[in-house]
């Protein structure tokens, strides 16, 4: 396959939605590390999160129920 033929497969690739929340508690960047392992671990992808603004972002779906969960389960609860 060339690269003309992988461009084409996948020219109708959607990009993944991201999704923000805010997140309570979090005051350092381990802080922010559990965070994102929480939501990784439940299928969450490329999360990034901010202590400074309390902001999380993440791509792929998850259930509210979950989302809330994974937060909780970190030590954290969301805003």
């Amino acid at each position: 396959m060339g690269l003309k033929d992988l461009f084409a497969a996948h020219a109708g690739d959607e990009p993944a939605a991201r999704h923000s929340v805010s997140v309570v508690g979090m005051h350092c960047n381990a802080c922010e590390k559990l965070v994102c392992t929480a939501l990784e671990d439940r299928g969450a992808t490329n999360v990034t999160a901010d202590h400074t603004t309390g902001v999380v972002e993440y791509e792929g779906e998850l259930e509210s129920a979950l989302l809330a969960e994974a937060i909780s389960e970190a030590g954290f609860e969301l805003a």
